[in-house]
């Protein structure tokens, strides 16, 4: 036996007693709802605007823009249509976005608990762009807000789950680590804000 057997034996012998697996964990019941959602992205130091209609989505995105380079990422991008933003480089390195103001990224799940925002390849292929950006909008469906993470996690398309990474971004970069002070903005994006659109549903076959 090896040395990691022997210490597993010695464990199980020292154990007076086996306890039943309890099986899947079943949270309290969280709140789902948009206004749940904007005071915890709120509290993380996000902002949320909507919800509007999908269409009203590229006006509402202009109005809160810079003066600065703004990327959208593919999804993004096709749902608001042409604009004052333009298509990640070829290739995509990290440097290219050095010099981005605002990146514009579709969400895939909200969580009402704290605010997080679930984005993943399919959505933000371009994963350096949402870190290196002084500003990140997402736009998310207000019916893909979930009540707490572990709703969000069985909601996350399995492809999602299962391929590279999947970032949950909840507020801006902040750190308080220098002198117990807040700073937002420290390593990564120095705001975010979440547009929130309803699609309409798609009418009953008559």
């Amino acid at each position: 036996m090896s040395a990691r057997d022997d210490i597993l034996a010695a464990v199980r012998r020292a154990v007076a007693h086996q306890q039943p697996h309890p099986g899947r964990y079943v949270g309290p019941s969280s709140k789902r709802d948009v206004d749940t959602f904007a005071a915890a992205l709120s509290v993380a130091g996000g902002e949320i605007a909507g919800p509007v209609r999908a269409d009203e989505v590229p006006a509402l995105v202009i109005r809160h823009l810079g003066s600065g380079r703004v990327v959208a990422e593919p999804s993004a991008a096709r749902r608001l249509g042409a604009g004052p933003w333009s298509d990640p480089p070829e290739g995509g390195a990290p440097h290219a976005f050095e010099d981005v103001d605002t990146a514009i990224a579709e969400g895939s799940i909200g969580v009402a608990e704290n605010g997080a925002v679930a984005v993943g390849v399919e959505e933000a292929p371009h994963r350096s762009l949402l870190f290196l950006a002084e500003r990140v909008i997402l736009l998310l469906d207000a019916s893909r807000i979930t009540g707490d993470l572990h709703q969000a996690l069985h909601a996350v398309p399995e492809s999602a789950r299962t391929a590279h990474h999947l970032t949950w971004i909840c507020g801006p970069s902040k750190t308080a680590d220098i002198e117990q002070t807040l700073v937002h903005g420290a390593h990564g994006p120095r705001s975010l804000l979440v547009v929130l659109y309803e699609t309409p549903p798609a009418p009953k076959p008559a």
